[in-house]
């Protein structure tokens, strides 16, 4: 009965051995595509503008706080050298301006931080949805090639273990796919 069992699963192994051979295996570098693809190129670039844009209007922020600040001060410089000599009613316009101008500059303060982690968040979504679709369309691309060219398996090429080695280091017989992916990438209206 021993035998007969090792009989049947020495026959079943060596017909899965058999049909590997026959398989065709394409092998793709995804990472490779992304950074070749003109879409993917030109939303990097929309991305990395949008990015320049909120630093741009952060800064032009901080810019008008450092104003109020420097403001306030030159008052209080202007205060502790003339004080002996300013009456109290300019002492108390000053006081004014100065507690004014430290309430102002709290709240623009405020205001730029709500800004910027609300455009950073808005920035952040944008990315992963871009992201998203990129990948989602390179991989359609590849379905379709595999299909196509009736690979029976595609294998990312780019991967990498957690020691950074190469996920696979040989692949008999498998073709690299990577160049056609991007060609017809390329090719497709409306990128």
């Amino acid at each position: 009965m021993k035998i007969a069992c090792l009989l049947v699963m020495v026959v079943a192994l060596a017909g899965n051995i058999s049909r590997a051979d026959e398989m065709s295996v394409a092998t793709v570098d995804v990472r490779e595509v992304f950074e070749a693809w003109e879409y993917s190129i030109d939303s990097q670039k929309k991305i990395e503008e949008n990015k320049e844009s909120l630093e741009r209007e952060n800064n032009d922020r901080l810019a008008v706080i450092n104003q109020y600040q420097m403001e306030r001060s030159k008052l209080h410089q202007n205060y502790t050298e003339n004080q002996g000599s300013m009456s109290d009613a300019d002492k108390k316009k000053m006081d004014a301006r100065f507690r004014s101008l430290g309430r102002d500059a709290m709240a623009l303060e405020q205001d730029r931080r709500d800004f910027f982690e609300k455009g950073q968040q808005a920035l952040a979504n944008e990315v992963a949805t871009e992201v998203k679709l990129i990948l989602d369309r390179i991989n359609e691309m590849i379905q379709t090639y595999a299909l196509e060219k009736k690979f029976h398996m595609v294998v990312e090429a780019g991967g990498h273990t957690t020691r950074n080695l190469p996920l696979f280091v040989h692949l008999e017989g498998a073709v690299d796919i990577t160049d056609e992916i991007i060609k017809r990438l390329n090719e497709t209206q409306g990128n």
